[in-house]
């Protein structure tokens, strides 16, 4: 296992803001995970997957990070569609990979910078009106939970609309068992290709981001709010082209960050509407 020292965690997220990590310990397979996680005490520690949804303090030294990029990158075919596979790893690979096996179904999580793992906790998705997440596909979670290893059924897992019994909770994800649909490899590439395209005419990268902000809010709302307040001229900021995203242009902070969601949540009571914040906050 390799262990750094007071480590810069904007390093590991999209956003690129985060604090410094006293030990980030990164497990190279679950046996030296679930050691270290026995000899941790559970309250000082904070699990880092690909940081692609994740807003960190960066004025706080944290005590034990655990970065799970290399915890398990493993992927197993077993036949009729049926995969096991490591929580580490990353979606692009999956999706490469069960494709070529003539398999499929989540192509439109092609251009989501994340780990397996994080996925499913987050249960990543298409919007809210269209009901596709990658939850659809699983058939069982392998899950740490308080010394033990278990393993979860979907049902148990309580998946919702960008959210699941792993979210802001006690148990790690080391892997789950999917079973995806049979796709034409012609089919699956070209799905592929069509969300590369819609991403690059519709998402703005003309600075960092961590993708989606809030899970629920108002469309009209959120308008009149950027109206009134844009973000920050150098820093945090919303963005003009991609509706529900945060851009940092360059020294975005934590604070920058968590006011704007805070003023959004409460200007949205004013019209006695509710905005939910979908990134993950470590206060």
């Amino acid at each position: 296992m390799q262990v750094l020292y007071y480590e810069c965690l904007k390093k590991y997220t999209t956003i690129k803001i985060g604090g410094i990590a006293k030990n980030l310990y990164i497990p190279e397979n679950t046996d030296e995970l679930v050691e270290l996680l026995r000899k941790i005490d559970t309250k000082d520690y904070y699990i880092l997957g690909g940081g692609s949804n994740v807003l960190i303090n960066n004025s706080k030294v944290y005590n034990n990070i655990i970065l799970m990029t290399k915890m398990d990158d493993i992927i197993s075919f077993k036949g009729n569609g049926e995969f096991y596979v490591g929580a580490s790893v990353r979606l692009q690979k999956l999706i490469n990979i069960i494709n070529k096996k003539g398999f499929g179904g989540i192509e439109y999580l092609y251009s989501v910078p994340a780990l397996v793992g994080g996925a499913i906790a987050m249960n990543a998705g298409r919007g809210k009106n269209i009901g596709q997440s990658i939850s659809d596909y699983i058939k069982e979670v392998r899950i740490y939970n308080k010394g033990t290893i278990k393993i979860l059924s979907k049902e148990g897992c309580d998946f919702e609309y960008r959210n699941s019994v792993f979210k802001n909770s006690e148990l790690i994800i080391l892997g789950a068992t999917f079973i995806f649909d049979k796709v034409d490899i012609l089919e699956s590439t070209k799905a592929k290709k069509e969300r590369i395209i819609l991403c690059k005419k519709t998402q703005d990268n003309t600075g960092y981001n961590f993708g989606s902000v809030f899970k629920e809010r108002n469309r009209w709302i959120m308008q009149l709010f950027k109206l009134y307040h844009p973000g920050y001229k150098n820093g945090m900021a919303f963005s003009s082209k991609t509706a529900n995203w945060f851009i940092n242009r360059g020294g975005g902070s934590y604070l920058q960050a968590i006011t704007l969601i805070n003023k959004v949540i409460r200007f949205h009571k004013l019209f006695g509407k509710k905005a939910v914040p979908e990134v993950i906050i470590w206060d």
